[in-house]
């Protein structure tokens, strides 16, 4: 027998809230900002600065730097490898500048709303499962409009794991009273969102709207979270 589902688990960064895009905005206000930077193209900027971001947040959640000190090491490191001079000296102004970019860019992805909208009619639940800390990710949902669509918040920085460790999915499974049978999990990334459902027992749905290749067909996959139909289809249907 189908088991019907009552919850459906979202990661936030890059699946509902287009962090993306608003990182790529701010980049470019960087290369505005610093001459220096233009010796790489927006594109390689852009993953550099996602590959330092990344890199240091490992470290926030970790409680081995604060934020703020964080925000200013990854811009001193993206000033040293653009050979400008003065990094440590530019680097607190320019963490500035990045962050006011950002958040004046800041946009749910595109369907989300309609998306999570159409999933609570359907008298399902929805939890955020998110690597971050819970203010930062309680600003976006507000921001974007889907605080109210959201039944619960669940963040590594609270329950002290990160995906894709099992046990913060079954925090949020325990915060909207599902089993993993009658659960799935929409996240874009596969090592964290993915791998980590899986290992949760959840059901997995990928998220992929940058056109990466699968690491394993089997895997529902979604390229964009419109037409709202039918992305509500292959998420309900992904426990059938």
């Amino acid at each position: 027998m189908p088991v019907p589902v009552r919850a459906v688990l979202c990661d936030l960064d890059d699946t509902l809230f287009d962090h993306t895009h608003a990182s790529r905005c701010a980049v470019a206000e960087l290369q505005r900002a610093v001459p220096d930077f233009n010796c790489w193209s927006i594109d390689e900027f852009a993953a550099r600065h996602r590959d330092v971001l990344d890199t240091l947040h490992i470290e926030v959640l970790a409680g081995r730097l604060t934020i703020s000190d964080a925000r200013i090491e990854r811009f001193r490191r993206l000033l040293v490898a653009a050979a400008c001079r003065d990094a440590d000296q530019i680097a607190p102004g320019l963490a500035g500048t990045y962050r006011r970019a950002y958040e004046t860019s800041w946009q749910p992805v595109a369907g989300a709303l309609p998306l999570l909208t159409a999933i609570r009619q359907q008298a399902i639940r929805i939890a955020i499962v998110t690597n971050n800390i819970v203010v930062e990710q309680q600003t976006k949902l507000r921001h974007c409009g889907l605080t109210d669509l959201v039944d619960a918040l669940v963040t590594s920085e609270e329950i002290g794991v990160q995906k894709p460790d099992p046990r913060i999915f079954h925090a949020a499974l325990g915060s909207v009273g599902a089993e993993p049978a009658e659960a799935v999990m929409v996240g874009d990334t596969w090592a964290t969102d993915i791998e980590g459902a899986r290992a949760a027992g959840v059901r997995p749905v990928w998220l992929n709207r940058f056109g990466a290749v699968s690491v394993d067909p089997t895997v529902a996959e979604l390229n964009a979270l419109v037409p709202t139909d039918a992305a509500l289809r292959l998420i309900v249907a992904s426990q059938l």
